[in-house]
């Protein structure tokens, strides 16, 4: 990551288009505050706002499935990819000094090549900041055991039989599969607990995976970089 001072100064949040995101997304802008990237790639993207949001980043780029976003994302000055994750030919890109896939690897029949594909496009000091869902959350779980509806925990005008997650995730489980491309990973979903799960992680009991948000986590193959990713998270606490 480019530390010089004339470049840092570029960076900067729209808080404006910020305090529209939600969840996962408005905690990125929290972080690349501290980053102060030059370069994101936003894989699954869909709709413009994130990647907007970082309007003193001097590259942006978006890759998505569809392209109904397409020409505000070209108005906006952001690079658009329009191509199939799963059997699509990748994009060949320089590499940026952060990528974010949040909410794209439960869609993927091949989620691995989504990953190698992040780690060829994310710079060997960069960070890979990614998400998926907790589709193990206590009360949607009981009620499923209970008979009481679909095994399903989004996208609720979806029938069960065609529910476009392929994958289910668990923290140890989504740690692993970021393990084959990336040394160091960084959980940072306890920056977003809720009440309940905040108050066990304070009394220093390990939190229940049925209580907690999706798996989030910070990635790179850099020791200097993950060590000032602790920081930035102790600083976020």
């Amino acid at each position: 990551m480019n530390s010089e001072p004339e470049s840092l100064a570029k960076f900067n949040v729209d808080v404006h288009i910020a305090k529209g995101l939600s969840g996962w997304r408005l905690l990125y802008t929290r972080i690349l505050e501290h980053i102060r990237p030059e370069s994101v790639l936003e894989v699954g993207s869909g709709s413009p706002d994130f990647l907007q949001a970082l309007e003193g980043c001097q590259r942006r780029v978006a890759v998505d499935g569809g392209d109904r976003w397409q020409q505000e994302f070209l108005e906006s000055g952001i690079g658009f990819y329009n191509i199939d994750l799963d059997h699509d030919p990748l994009p060949e890109l320089d590499p940026f000094q952060v990528s974010v896939c949040s909410d794209v690897f439960e869609h993927l029949l091949y989620p691995d090549r989504t990953l190698h594909m992040l780690r060829t496009l994310t710079t060997e000091s960069g960070v890979l900041m990614s998400h998926v869902p907790n589709e193990f959350r206590l009360a949607k779980t009981l009620k499923i055991m209970l008979g009481r509806r679909e095994a399903k925990y989004s996208h609720p005008h979806c029938d069960e039989y065609n529910h476009p997650h392929l994958r289910r995730f668990t923290r140890i489980g989504f740690k692993k599969f970021l393990e084959r491309e990336f040394k160091y990973n960084l959980f940072v979903s306890d920056l977003r607990y809720g009440t309940l799960a905040g108050l066990i992680n304070r009394v220093g009991i390990r939190v229940p995976y049925a209580l907690e948000g999706g798996p989030t986590y910070l990635s790179t193959n850099s020791h200097n970089t993950f060590e000032r990713l602790c920081r930035i998270k102790q600083a976020l606490l």
